[in-house]
């Protein structure tokens, strides 16, 4: 992962320039008050993003994320385990729990979508693991803050 990157996207950019739809973390980190997402296959960036000349959505680079918060402890997760006859098991976890969990290879993250509020935002993902279950959706409740996102190179031919 580049230490330096060509493009700072602020937050207002996210489902207008560039989107996190579908795009998978394979590596947390916490430190200095910023929760760090690394995202080795890039993030989206659409035709309306000034550095997207291509008339297409396509993929960057590796990239990352960065969300401003205080306290990791202050992020809420919740997972939902899918069994049989559609009963449902749903688990607060740690996020401290999530990110060992993704940086040990357990686990992926990937995110599906955004909801704002004035107090919170909420990213609905799904947990991807190598042993059952294979697949859980989950909840990541955030505090209310912005996002930062990080990257180099489009990939023309990586479109959406």
């Amino acid at each position: 992962m580049p230490a330096v990157f060509i493009h700072i996207d602020g937050d207002a950019c996210h489902d207008q320039t560039l989107t996190l739809h579908d795009c998978v973390a394979e590596k947390v980190c916490f430190l200095d008050g910023f929760l760090r997402f690394y995202l080795p296959d890039g993030l989206w960036i659409t035709p309306v993003h000034d550095a997207n000349d291509l008339n297409k959505t396509v993929r960057t680079d590796a990239a990352v994320v960065d969300f401003r918060i205080e306290n990791v402890d202050d992020i809420i997760v919740q997972v939902f385990t899918r069994y049989r006859f559609r009963k449902t098991k749903v688990e607060i976890w740690e996020m401290r729990d999530l990110m060992n969990a993704i940086n040990k290879g357990d686990c992926t993250l990937e995110f599906i979508h955004q909801y704002r509020t004035h107090f919170e935002q909420m990213w609905h993902c799904a947990i991807r693991s190598k042993r059952k279950p294979y697949y859980r959706e989950c909840q990541l409740h955030l505090p209310e803050t912005d996002a930062v996102f990080y990257w180099n190179y489009l990939r023309p031919e990586h479109e959406w």
